[in-house]
């Protein structure tokens, strides 16, 4: 559409998820008679994983106006690596060797698939590259705060929470850097720009959600790796749909395949990772005939 507003885009997603999801968490008993004490006990975690959160979005939407599809999504093939690293510091998880080694497959797998081959702006690289790590860090953080003092936090309290902070921080560098360019495009194509904008906010209240929801029940290493295999899913299917398969390269089929295996590989091992035995209580007959 040609709408390069990146910041006002992410800004307005932020807050709109906030006040779709007001009513729920305002007038339903069980979110709002925790909001006092998830403030008080939770306000320093939520508030860098809203920070994190809005500038990873901006820099990965801004990097996209300047550089290909493709390359983008080989960079950020890394995230489920570098969680994995993070959670050994912020959520104290160490992965098992064998775990790491799929980790790292599956990265190299998902850059084999969408590997294409073309010109990419140094801006670009930068922006994705600060997005990755800025996205790496609020999924191990956000891990640990879904299971916080204030008890488990849900993916609504998560997007409801860290919606308006992210907004304050994005809107001053929304206005100085992309005021003109806006109001530009609201002038010319009023329509599609409100149309783009409404329809974006809505696509991302449900991505918002589906992320924390999916760091809740499968860990911030899970859904690092569930967003690869989505990847190559959706390149995979896509191609098939559009009878594309025949140009596909050799190293673009081994990507799929290694992502797939490894990530069934992976899950393997967290299933059937051991578990600490919870301590037996002491027989009250042990006790009695010890003290005899």
């Amino acid at each position: 559409f040609g709408l390069k507003f990146p910041l006002v885009m992410t800004a307005s997603h932020m807050i709109f998820g906030s006040t779709a999801l007001s009513p729920l968490m305002l007038m339903r008993e069980h979110y709002s008679s925790r909001h006092a004490l998830v403030l008080q006990n939770d306000w320093k975690g939520l508030a860098i994983i809203a920070t994190m959160n809005g500038f990873q979005i901006a820099c990965n939407n801004a990097s996209l106006t300047v550089m290909e599809l493709s390359m983008n999504q080989v960079i950020r093939s890394s995230i489920p690596v570098l969680v994995a690293v993070l959670a050994i510091c912020i959520e104290a998880k160490i992965p098992s060797k064998g775990e790491i080694v799929c980790l790292i497959v599956i990265s190299i797998g998902v850059m084999l698939a969408v590997w294409e081959e073309s010109r990419n702006a140094l801006l670009g690289i930068i922006l994705t590259l600060a997005s990755t790590v800025m996205q790496s860090i609020q999924m191990s953080l956000s891990g640990r705060i879904m299971s916080g003092r204030s008890g488990k936090l849900d993916s609504f309290q998560m997007t409801f929470y860290t919606g308006p902070v992210a907004f304050i921080v994005l809107m001053p560098f929304a206005l100085v850097a992309e005021f003109n360019i806006f109001f530009e495009s609201l002038a010319l194509r009023p329509t599609a720009t409100i149309g783009f904008l409404l329809g974006s906010c809505c696509v991302a209240v449900v991505y918002n959600v589906v992320l924390f929801q999916s760091v809740r029940t499968l860990s911030s290493v899970g859904t690092a790796i569930l967003g690869n295999v989505k990847i190559v899913c959706l390149l995979f299917l896509s191609s098939l749909l559009l009878g594309e398969l025949s140009s596909w390269s050799a190293n673009q089929y081994l990507g799929c395949f290694l992502t797939f295996i490894s990530a069934g590989v992976y899950s393997y091992l967290k299933a059937t990772a051991s578990k600490p035995q919870p301590l037996m209580p002491a027989d009250p007959a042990t006790k009695s005939g010890a003290g005899s």
